[in-house]
């Protein structure tokens, strides 16, 4: 757990004199430095670091292995250092913009730096109070409703919930965040799995539980539930200091006629009822999602993978996702075990796509990354792939077309 003041200065430039003074004339700060960008993932990944500063100085450009990096890592208030030099390049303005909070050209006042990093906090314990406490959980998404279905989880009081949703859309795991952040002890039945006396015995079991602790009894797959156990709970269902969340695929208004459930069960599952988008509605989260777990599943592997091609970052956005989050995370560690490049592709995976220009795209990097995919694709089409070849037809050295062809995912 972070320090309520701690502050993780990633140190990219060799003089970082400057952060240090600001450190010694404000020891109410913590300051936690890294030197690269794998040992500050190792700890973010393990805090709950929300302030962060780049020192940038010294770099020419800011890299795609920074920039993926930080895309792993959008929680948290980036505060950049460069120098006005580098302010000056379009490159540099466009890195400030899309992954950073602010920034402070060198020299550093500490003065000023030190009411931005407090500004910084100020708006991070925002956002944190709203949804972040659901992050240190792996519970991560940008799309508007799914940070609305966090915000309203995070300031719900009732005594219970319902979440519908496919499955693989992460029920359970917001079910047991949600009992980690009110500081309830959780527990779970699966109704499909467990036998409906032993749901009673297991039920009464939480019953007693919570009255020497506040408990969340989790009930999964409630489509399954007798109509003996709806009684037994809706007998006294407002018990102290116990939380039911229910979870299911259906429909608020399934729950009439084509269900089994009895109209208190049914009153009880509408009190507050929470449909998960499935992971094909969840427009960027798609790629969110697969460059956080990339990251972890590599580093678990043991390997250091930058990120995806770019073929299987196209062919993520327009998968159908059928198995939610749960095949995300499932192809992602068939992919790493198979990679031993440094960017993973969509074959490896599992899953079949081919790169094409997508004319709605307007990024200019995305345009012209997709424009040299396809040129160097009609080359090795030209001299049956070789790629001396194809390197001196395309004015690049081999070693440059190898990365490259690793970078796009292309076949020969």
């Amino acid at each position: 757990m972070a320090s309520e003041r701690e502050v993780l200065v990633l140190q990219l430039s060799p003089e970082s004199s400057g952060l240090r003074i600001w450190n010694n004339q404000h020891p109410d700060w913590l300051i936690v430095r890294h030197s690269n960008l794998e040992t500050a993932g190792l700890y973010l990944n393990g805090s709950g670091t929300l302030v962060g500063i780049i020192d940038c100085r010294n770099l020419k450009t800011p890299g795609t292995k920074l920039k993926r990096w930080l895309d792993n890592y959008q929680g948290v208030f980036w505060v950049a250092i460069v120098s006005q030099g580098q302010l000056l390049q379009p490159a540099w303005q466009l890195f400030v913009a899309m992954h950073c909070y602010d920034y402070h050209t060198a020299p550093v006042l500490e003065e000023l730096l030190s009411i931005t990093i407090g500004r910084a906090y100020g708006m991070s314990k925002i956002r944190h109070n709203l949804s972040l406490s659901f992050k240190k959980f792996n519970v991560i998404g940008h799309h508007e409703e799914f940070q609305n279905i966090l915000i309203y989880l995070q300031n719900h009081q009732g005594d219970s919930l319902t979440l519908s949703g496919e499955a693989g859309t992460g029920k359970s795991l917001l079910a047991r965040c949600f009992s980690e952040i009110k500081g309830f002890q959780f527990l779970e039945i699966d109704i499909s799995q467990t036998d409906q006396d032993n749901c009673i015995s297991h039920f009464d079991a939480a019953v007693s539980n919570s009255r020497s602790k506040p408990t969340c009894l989790y009930l999964k797959n409630i489509d399954f539930i007798s109509e003996r156990l709806q009684k037994h709970i809706t007998k006294d269902n407002n018990i102290d200091n116990l939380k039911l969340i229910f979870s299911c695929n259906l429909d608020p208004d399934s729950l009439d006629g084509s269900y089994h459930f009895t109209p208190e069960f049914s009153i009880l599952l509408r009190k507050s009822w929470i449909k998960i988008p499935p992971l094909r509605e969840r427009g960027q989260d798609k790629t969110v999602l697969a460059k956080h777990y990339l990251y972890k599943i590599s580093r678990t592997h043991g390997k250091y993978i930058l990120g995806f091609t770019n073929e299987a970052e196209s062919v993520i956005d327009k998968h159908s996702w059928p198995g939610n989050i749960s095949e995300l995370v499932e192809r992602i560690k068939k992919g790493v075990s198979n990679c031993n490049t440094d960017y993973l592709s969509a074959g490896l995976m599992g899953l079949e796509g081919s790169l094409v220009v997508n004319h709605h795209n307007l990024s200019l990097r995305k345009a012209r990354e997709e424009a040299d995919a396809l040129a160097i694709e009609r080359v090795l089409d030209l001299v049956s792939g070789s790629t001396g070849r194809a390197a001196e037809l395309l004015c690049i050295s081999r070693a440059s077309l190898h990365r490259l062809i690793a970078r796009y995912g292309i076949r020969r």
